[in-house]
């Protein structure tokens, strides 16, 4: 019992070197059941994630797990759903507090790193639970372009040109990044059409199911466009009908 009660309120190494409150932190992300696959190309960025409905009696259109912080800045939140509410409006606080005091929309790089330093110092303190959110942002860069950033429960943050998340998150990543080497190798780039039926494409070969347009959520931005915007009941069903032909 008082190892158990330690390891409840204690964020210390064990022997082996590890921090188990970190680590059932990101047993609770995967325990959310749902796995995201994000990709980008030269000219646009595309997130497409499961979407459940755990009641009947619940409104579809209140449930997400995209979410946008700025006009270009989009986040996929993964694990529980209370935290990653936190973690939005931090985003969107301190994204508006950046445009006012510097009068430009905030890189998103920085937004990562600071939401990164956030996390790995509440990782710290013995009196708070260590957050179980994933978040992966997104946007088109005006100097940059395409970028994706990942940052985990620890505050781990990376930059990536696809990334996987959740549930099957290492299933998700191994057919993912098949799919972008033999686009490399091939010397060609995902523009955003491929780009969406890709990540589609790879999140329905690890569910093992064919989905509907009810099934997912698929968000966009590209140079042209770059407000990301989710796409509708009859681009998902079109979409899909295309994969359908394909295979």
């Amino acid at each position: 019992m008082r190892h158990l009660t330690l390891e409840k309120t204690r964020k210390v190494f064990t022997s082996e070197g590890r921090l188990n409150q970190v680590e059932y932190a990101f047993k609770a992300v995967t325990s959310c059941g749902l796995t995201a696959v994000v990709l980008r190309g030269p000219d646009s960025v595309v997130g497409c994630v499961q979407k459940k409905v755990p009641d009947k009696l619940i409104d579809p259109l209140t449930v997400t797990s995209i979410h946008n912080v700025t006009d270009q800045i989009a986040c996929i939140l993964l694990g529980y759903q209370a935290d990653g509410k936190y973690f939005l409006n931090y985003l969107r606080y301190y994204s508006s507090r950046f445009k006012y005091e510097n009068g430009y929309d905030i890189p998103i790089h920085v937004l990562a790193s600071k939401l990164s330093l956030l996390l790995q110092e509440l990782s710290q303190y013995v009196g708070y639970r260590t957050p179980c959110t994933m978040v992966i942002l997104m946007s088109i860069d005006e100097e940059k372009g395409p970028q994706i950033y990942k940052i985990d429960p620890a505050g781990y943050m990376q930059g990536h040109k696809g990334t996987t998340a959740g549930a099957k998150e290492q299933e998700a990543a191994t057919l993912l990044e098949k799919a972008y080497k033999k686009k490399s190798q091939g010397g060609g780039n995902f523009g955003s059409e491929e780009a969406t039926e890709t990540v589609i494409d790879v999140l329905q070969n690890v569910i093992g199911a064919e989905f509907k347009a009810g099934d997912i959520e698929v968000t966009i931005a590209t140079k042209a466009k770059p407000e990301f915007k989710l796409l509708t009941t009859v681009e998902l069903e079109n979409c899909l009908n295309v994969l359908a032909n394909k295979s």
